[in-house]
């Protein structure tokens, strides 16, 4: 088999797309109670390195890919009912670069992502409060629910070696549930599940359809002084088995990233944030993973 034709058939096998999830998994304080009618821009540069396993009837040992994306996210806070409630919109922009270990031959790809929208609220302890009752309220613990909606806005090819969208919609119901254990010690716990509808373009012409993924995150974060946190990261996912032209491919998924994150406020309105993860744990044919993301954001 010519190089070419290894690369492009490892590709295949690997369904090379871009996917900021692990990148932009929730925050360590992402769900906390804000003020009503409060604005954030949230400025992000991710990266992630996968290192993808391929068909084993093939000449080569994997695909590395590594993902540099730019992202636009921006929250806005109101209230319902008496709760705190949000929306928030998310671009990314991806350059993707894919490399056939062991040779020199790469490609790349860049182009916008499938862009997503979330909507929150609050189902117990975070009540909608103005600025002025929010500076005297003391926080306690919440729970949050949310449904996450990604469109398959960017570009897709089944025939691609490369590919920046997904070619499918994505649905993410979530529950988010933080305690203070001491006021400075906050454990937040997120639950959710992905639902994906069928990409009917795979390599072309194959339909490919995926079962739900479940997640869970937990995230132990200290205050450090008035205007810093850190936190201790970790990320479990399961399920997601997927099925070629109604064929099982018995993939299913098993993944386990540990990682740390923080953020430091340089006044009541601007922050910078990051994140860093790697796999631990995960199944022999699932890639494994290494993330980092940084942010800037800014409330008015």
């Amino acid at each position: 088999m010519g190089t070419y034709k290894a690369l492009f058939a490892a590709s295949l096998a690997a369904g090379l797309f871009l996917d900021t999830s692990p990148a932009l998994a929730d925050g360590a304080r992402d769900w906390q109670n804000l003020p009503v009618d409060t604005n954030i821009l949230f400025a992000y540069y991710t990266y992630s390195n996968t290192e993808a396993t391929v068909d084993l009837s093939l000449p080569v040992e994997g695909v590395s890919v590594d993902a540099h994306v730019p992202i636009l996210r921006y929250a806005r806070t109101f209230g319902i009912a008496g709760k705190i409630a949000g929306i928030q919109l998310i671009a990314p922009y991806g350059f993707v670069n894919a490399r056939l270990d062991g040779t020199r031959l790469r490609t790349s790809k860049r182009g916008l992502g499938d862009v997503g929208a979330i909507f929150l609220m609050n189902i117990a302890g975070a009540p909608a409060l103005t600025k002025r009752e929010f500076a005297q309220w003391q926080p306690d613990s919440y729970l949050t629910g949310s449904i996450g909606v990604t469109a398959p806005t960017g570009s897709y090819k089944g025939t691609r070696l490369v590919n920046i969208g997904k070619n499918r919609w994505t649905f993410k119901p979530q529950l988010s549930y933080g305690k203070y254990l001491d006021p400075h010690l906050l454990l937040a716990v997120n639950a959710n599940v992905q639902l994906f509808t069928a990409n009917d373009e795979y390599k072309g012409s194959e339909r490919q359809q995926q079962k739900a993924l479940y997640g869970v995150e937990s995230h132990l974060s200290h205050d450090l002084g008035d205007r810093a946190w850190l936190s201790f990261d970790a990320i479990y996912a399961h399920g997601g088995t997927t099925k070629i032209d109604g064929v099982g491919q018995g993939n299913r998924q098993q993944t386990f990233r540990l990682g740390a994150s923080g953020s430091f406020n340089f006044d009541s309105a601007t922050a910078i944030s990051a994140g860093f993860t790697h796999s631990v744990a995960k199944k022999d044919y699932t890639p494994a993973t290494t993330t980092f993301s940084i942010n800037v954001n800014r409330a008015f």
